[in-house]
């Protein structure tokens, strides 16, 4: 019998299940501990994250209210210090973080024992201190333009231009363009956007930034950071509207320090209007050429050729830029227009007077400074006008799209008749190289106002300053007529003929974004304190 029992193989099966089913109660109830203190320490890291906001708001007793009300019983405050936070991806993050230096922001821990219900059973113990520590930053942010300063878009130049650079008619109106220029969008909220329209949730901004990126996908997601207002509207309709052209954001944005970031946690807020970003994509791009005739009932003038050449501006300097001391800058790119006009003559045997102007101007330039807070704060921007010259005179139009070679502006024939030929020339030069303190005061900044920054060279418009100063030339078959009577006639007809001329060219450079001489800026919007997590 004991024999049989030795060797027999009945009731193995049971014993293994038997084993197994021990092993397995016991693996469960692990499991269970495990899932409680993980969803325990999930729950803790957030209440470190609120915390650390908190304390960044409203200091020490701001945390501590926060985390009595918590409604998790055992947490505890255990450190709260008060620092500045690097956001420099070559630093590690647990080093970003420095003690005692002020620079708003606060790093804290909380603490709380989680219980444990079977583990006790095999490790003697029952529960597990845990801890949590989270880095919140204060910032101070601010949303600016540079040179949105038009008074219509409805008809006329400006949706003119703007509908050639983007190849179809956008029909913007007064209404549209107040909505853009009221929307202030955050350029890395932007770039989440285009992350979740693209596909490319993992890239860092820099390898996002680098990809052509269809128009109307960029001007979806410009709407998605403002959904549900008429900017956002005025996109969607403009995405569906322009054909398929493609932008380089890296072409437009520089964003220095801030190019391996994957996160907009811990940087600094981008903020421009949603005009100013549009016209900056729309631009052509450098040494792109766009001619066009404007087709505007200009009355006085018989027709108006433009012809709009954009570069580079200060060597290869993207329109926005971002420093490593986390300001930010507007440019305006550096830009050559040629307006040839005709205007018809009440002179004797001249039917018309053609009247070229010829003005190249180097990028105007806005630098975010300074925020300050409070009632007495404000926001400074350092503003450097547009700089360049300006001639009435022919040029080499085929030079315009190098702006390595100079147009060689030279006297400009305004009329020729039966042997007679009336030529005219003259150049100024445009300065003001030097950057201008502008300050914005909080009432300012609610009533939206403008204000202009002048190279105080000029005192009335750049055609009025050229024709004011043109001396005109008669010549019949080849010599040169002194004290022509034709002279003091054109002169008048060109004096009259100034105000339209800068009529049109204030609505080209108010639509590229600055004005001949001038730069004109406003600050939309001034956010202080506001607090993030970082780390």
């Amino acid at each position: 019998m004991h024999r049989k029992l030795l060797t027999s193989r009945r009731g193995g099966a049971t014993v293994l299940i038997a084993g197994s089913l021990f092993m397995l109660a016991g693996a469960a109830t692990v499991a269970v501990d495990l899932g409680s203190v993980y969803l325990a320490r999930r729950q803790l890291q957030g209440i470190a994250d609120a915390t650390a906001l908190a304390a960044a708001q409203g200091g020490r007793t701001a945390a501590e209210r926060l985390v009595s009300q918590s409604g998790v019983n055992g947490v505890a405050l255990s450190r709260l210090e008060s620092g500045a936070y690097v956001a420099d991806s070559t630093v590690a993050v647990e080093n970003r973080f420095q003690a005692g230096v002020t620079g708003g922001a606060t790093r804290v821990e909380v603490q709380r024992r989680a219980p444990l219900f079977f583990g006790r059973l095999l490790v003697g113990r029952d529960g597990v201190d845990l801890a949590a520590r989270a880095v919140a930053a204060r910032s101070d942010a601010a949303a600016f333009s540079l040179g949105t300063g038009l008074a219509s878009l409805s008809g006329g130049v400006p949706n003119m231009l703007l509908s050639n650079l983007a190849g179809t008619e956008l029909n913007l109106s007064v209404m549209d363009y107040n909505g853009l220029v009221s929307a202030n969008l955050d350029l890395l909220r932007i770039a989440d956007a285009l992350k979740v329209r693209t596909g490319r949730d993992g890239d860092a901004y820099g390898a996002l930034f680098d990809q052509q990126i269809p128009l109307s996908v960029l001007l979806s997601a410009m709407a998605d950071t403002v959904a549900g207002s008429p900017a956002a509207t005025t996109l969607l309709t403009l995405a569906n509207r322009i054909p398929g052209r493609t932008v380089r954001l890296s072409d437009i944005v520089d964003l220095g320090p801030m190019r391996n970031a994957t996160s907009g946690a811990g940087q600094p807020n981008i903020l421009l209007d949603a005009f100013s970003l549009l016209r900056m994509v729309l631009s052509p791009p450098s040494g792109t050429a766009v001619p066009m005739d404007l087709h505007v009932g200009v009355p006085g003038l018989t027709s108006t050729r433009l012809m709009l050449v954009t570069g580079e501006g200060q060597s290869r300097s993207p329109l926005i830029s971002v420093t490593s001391k986390k300001d930010v800058v507007l440019r305006t790119a550096q830009t050559r227009i040629y307006l040839e006009s005709t205007v018809a003559s009440v002179l004797a045997g001249i039917a018309s007077v053609r009247i070229p102007l010829y003005v190249e101007l180097a990028a105007a330039e806005a630098r975010l400074s300074d925020i300050t807070c409070g009632d007495n704060g404000g926001v400074t921007l350092a503003v450097t006008p547009s700089v360049g010259s300006a001639a009435l005179a022919d040029v080499d139009v085929n030079a315009l799209t190098n702006f390595s070679t100079p147009a060689n502006p030279r006297a400009a024939l305004l009329a020729q008749t039966l042997g007679t030929r009336i030529t005219a020339y003259t150049n100024i030069a445009l300065g003001g190289a030097h950057a201008q303190t502008v300050f914005f005061s909080p009432s300012e900044i609610s009533a939206q106002q403008a204000k202009t920054v002048s190279t105080q060279d000029l005192t009335q418009g750049i055609a009025a300053s050229l024709t004011s100063k043109t001396q005109v030339q008669v010549s019949v078959l080849g010599i040169t007529v002194s004290n022509s009577p034709l002279s003091p006639l054109v002169g008048a007809l060109l004096g009259t003929t100034a105000p339209l001329l800068d009529g049109v060219l204030n609505s080209v450079t108010a639509t590229l974004g600055v004005r001949v001489g001038t730069a004109e800026v406003r600050v939309h919007q001034r956010r202080c304190g506001i607090a993030s997590i970082v780390a």
